[in-house]
């Protein structure tokens, strides 16, 4: 998009007397309000945000809860080709830089501390893996990664990764393209191949040096703190009202299904029933990816939610049965086991030494964030990354960590059980194992606390689907005045399982209910850039 086209339109007529509902309180419904009110001139006491949790952020999640503790289920990778999501933070005002938009203090920073991967993959308890940098490929692997890339999308219907690979996926296994790629995006071999095929075309621009993560970036604190709190001070400053503790049970349509006429669900412990009019607009989620999750700590283990409550997905259930335009939930959400993974954020406080001695093992300059460290041997298949300040509350005397295991029903190495049987102290102790560093563990008591996470559907996106049907469109056909945004709507030649999926089909639906002659930012298509 060239800039001249990049100007604001003219109001809508009678914007003023249309009302927006959005369901889902996290990026996309909190991106989808701004662009609502920015862009399209939607005055902000007329759109709602519903949310199921307390506090809004969805996914975007990082909180203190105690002294000393702090708790934050994922790790975000943002890079600069993210179109929409730059375009809305540069609308927001950081709360921490005065002067400065928060994209512009995310510049700041990456700047001041730029992600350079020193260890990219470790193994052997704490050694560098010396064949990080070796992406050299057989003909035949190199042949079938060249027919990924040329075949049609059609062709992989409800295929996985392994199932394309054949006899060559043991080869891609071993191969340092496959070990960055599956670590850092959380691909296990039986998810779609469809949409491992758009994530190589959709970041083709970083194969050079992504062993060294370069172009990856960072936020000032963490996401919450640093993008959604921020918006969440912006909307409320223009009268946008938030309902929190609120779950949606159900989008009541007409017959032909092309009009939303009643959000009906439970508030605070009362039902409630609002009622929407032809000219008004709902923007719903369906689903997220971190539902029904639940917390350990250091001598609790994590349960996992097996439940039939499923929040906006039982809700999207009920959608699909009434018209084969909202796709097939049960694709994604049907097989728990597949789906799942655990995190741990680990607090260390007065013993700044610890992390200290992390970076220097691995030559990176003090207080830095490292990205992505996997270690290969792992089969918890862990990875992990080391902050800088992540909190904005954060006490001088204290560290943070995160790290996964993608893997985690598979026996320790060291503590011979799955990690989802472990207390936080015994994944803990599995952790400084496979760094070399169980010398630590004694010196660490009292100084750490461990939040553990477990997320039934937190990979739900990946699962094998078909290219066109599986997942609707985010305004489907017919559609008067409904849209529906997040990780499962259709986004042609766009990937799941990122923050700026979220904010593209936030812009998709705003300008497209409103009405507004505004085009959406294009995406970004590396593989066409000669350069």
């Amino acid at each position: 998009m060239k800039q001249f086209d990049n100007v604001r339109a003219h109001k809508p007529e009678g914007i003023e007397d249309r009302r927006a509902y959005i369901v889902g309180g996290g990026i996309a419904g909190l991106a989808s309000a701004v662009f609502l009110i920015d862009d399209c001139y939607v005055p902000g006491g007329n759109v709602t945000i519903y949310d199921q949790l307390p506090v809004l952020g969805g996914s975007m999640d990082g909180v203190k809860v105690g002294e000393g503790q702090y708790r934050c289920r994922g790790e975000r990778e943002l890079e600069p080709y993210m179109e929409c999501l730059w375009y809305l933070c540069n609308k927001v005002p950081s709360l921490y830089t005065p002067g400065r938009t928060i994209t512009e203090e995310t510049v700041d920073v990456n700047k001041s501390d730029r992600i350079d991967s020193k260890a990219r993959v470790i193994v052997n308890q704490g050694q560098i893996w010396d064949g990080i940098s070796r992406f050299k490929m057989s003909p035949k692997l190199s042949k079938k990664m060249a027919q990924m890339i040329a075949m049609p999308e059609e062709q992989m219907n409800g295929m996985t990764i392994e199932e394309f690979f054949g006899e060559e996926f043991e080869e891609f296994k071993s191969n340092p393209t496959w070990e960055c790629f599956h670590t850092m995006l959380a691909f296990k071999d039986y998810h779609s191949m469809i949409e491992m095929k758009r994530y190589m075309v959709r970041f083709i621009q970083f194969q050079p040096r992504m062993e060294r993560l370069d172009g990856i970036l960072h936020t000032k604190y963490n996401e919450f703190d640093s993008i959604i709190d921020p918006i969440l001070h912006w909307l409320s400053e223009r009268g946008v009202r938030f309902v929190s503790d609120a779950t949606v049970t159900d989008l009541e349509m007409d017959d032909a299904c092309t009009l939303v006429t009643r959000i009906v669900g439970v508030a605070g412990g009362q039902d409630f029933a609002q009622d929407v009019r032809p000219q008004d607009m709902v923007i719903s989620t369906l689903g997220s990816m971190t539902q029904n999750s639940t917390f350990g700590d250091n001598t609790h283990p994590v349960q996992t939610n097996r439940g039939e409550q499923k929040g906006f997905f039982s809700v999207w259930e009920k959608l699909a049965s009434r018209d084969e335009k909202f796709g097939h939930p049960e694709k994604f959400t049907t097989d728990i086991d597949k789906t799942k993974w655990m995190s741990a954020f680990v607090t260390v406080k007065g013993c700044k030494e610890f992390c200290a001695t992390v970076r220097e093992r691995y030559g990176y300059p003090k207080d830095s964030s490292t990205g992505a460290i996997s270690v290969m041997d792992s089969s918890w298949d862990i990875s992990v990354a080391f902050y800088d300040k992540y909190f904005a509350n954060q006490a001088d005397d204290e560290d943070c960590f995160w790290f996964d295991g993608l893997w985690g029903e598979r026996p320790g190495d060291y503590i011979k059980k799955p990690m989802c049987e472990c207390t936080g102290d015994e994944v803990l102790q599995e952790f400084l194992y496979h760094f070399g560093m169980l010398d630590w563990y004694d010196r660490l008591a009292g100084h750490v606390y461990v939040s553990l996470s477990m997320m039934p559907y937190i990979t739900s996106q990946f699962m094998p689907r078909s290219s066109h049907g599986d997942r609707p469109r985010v305004i489907p056909e017919g559609s008067q005045n409904y849209a529906f945004i997040g990780q499962y709507v259709e986004l042609d030649g766009d990937v799941v399982f990122t923050v700026e999926t979220s904010v593209r089909t936030a812009m998709i639906a705003a300008y497209g209910l409103t009405g507004i002659d505004r085009k959406v930012l294009p995406l970004y298509q590396g593989q066409y850039d000669i350069r």
